[in-house]
């Protein structure tokens, strides 16, 4: 089980969610797109089901729903990860992954 939270955007391109973490200090990979392992050098996708992002904290998920954009951590997860899920959430909330 994990620790959600759900942006209410559509979900877009994610090269200006990773270069609004970066900004902010949260430097992030693309370490999967919709259960497929990508390298790092890969650029992001255009399309998109769910991302997995390697962070310095460790793994977040972005999947998308109905409702919106879900931000997913395990359900252990520690408090530097829950911090990066919520710097992560506000970059999404922010517009940074709503379509153009």
């Amino acid at each position: 089980m994990g620790l959600e939270i759900v942006v209410p955007r559509r979900a877009g391109p994610l090269r200006p969610v990773l270069e609004a973490l970066a900004a902010a200090g949260l430097p992030s990979a693309i370490a999967m797109v919709n259960g497929a392992l990508v390298p790092p050098s890969a650029p992001p996708p255009a399309e998109w089901a769910e991302v997995r992002l390697r962070t310095p904290a460790g793994m977040i998920t972005l999947r998308r729903q109905p409702d919106g954009i879900a931000v997913v951590v395990f359900g252990n997860a520690d408090a530097a990860l829950q911090a990066a899920q919520r710097q992560v959430a506000d970059a999404v909330r922010a517009g940074a992954a709503d379509a153009p």
